[in-house]
């Protein structure tokens, strides 16, 4: 449980920080432009932006369809939404294991425990003494399974808390894209 949460671990945070990147790279190259939105080129765009912004070809293509700008801005909310629920899907991949370790390891090191009380338990009623000799080997095992236990939760408990949190802000700037997108294309297709 150890290994795979920090492989998870370490590919979730080279994976979010390249999303990042990509997020800030466009923001300074593009989203300082007067209506970028309607601007097509979208150059050296990666990660979750680009899928986003994949979405405003097709955007313009079906748009013109439609002449009520109600209708155009709620069919672009509903397209740019569904890109945000994949998007998301997308960002939260791993996650379901990492709250998986970080649940279940604290009580796979507790039965770690009991199974070494039981077994110094036993040994006590083996030798029929109750010595230090007879209980610390087995109570040594059982501590060792707790701290293993341990040891596995908590890293994969603090990454789960801090990937959900970095997820959320990352869905939330591209919602603000997406906002952006909404807005700017549904009024320049309206002035069409």
């Amino acid at each position: 449980m150890s290994f795979a949460s920090w492989y998870i671990i370490f590919w979730k945070g080279l994976l979010l920080k390249k999303e990042y990147k990509a997020y800030n790279k466009f923001i300074q190259d593009h989203a300082g432009n007067k209506d970028w939105p309607t601007n097509d080129e979208f150059n050296n765009v990666s990660g979750c932006v680009k899928s986003l912004l994949s979405e405003i070809k097709t955007l313009q293509n079906i748009l013109p369809k439609y002449s009520d700008h109600e209708a155009k801005k709620e069919i672009l909310t509903m397209h740019l939404s569904q890109s945000l629920d994949d998007i998301r899907l997308q960002l939260d991949k791993g996650l379901t294991i990492l709250a998986s370790i970080s649940s279940s390891a604290p009580f796979i090191g507790l039965f770690g425990t009991v199974w070494g009380i039981y077994n110094a338990l036993a040994s006590i009623a083996l030798q029929g003494n109750a010595g230090l000799n007879v209980v610390a080997a087995p109570m040594g095992e059982a501590l060792v399974a707790t701290a293993i236990g341990l040891f596995a939760a908590i890293p994969a408990v603090l990454a789960y808390n801090g990937f959900v949190r970095l997820n959320r802000l990352l869905v939330q700037n591209m919602r603000h894209l997406a906002e952006q997108i909404t807005v700017y294309l549904s009024h320049s297709n309206s002035k069409n």
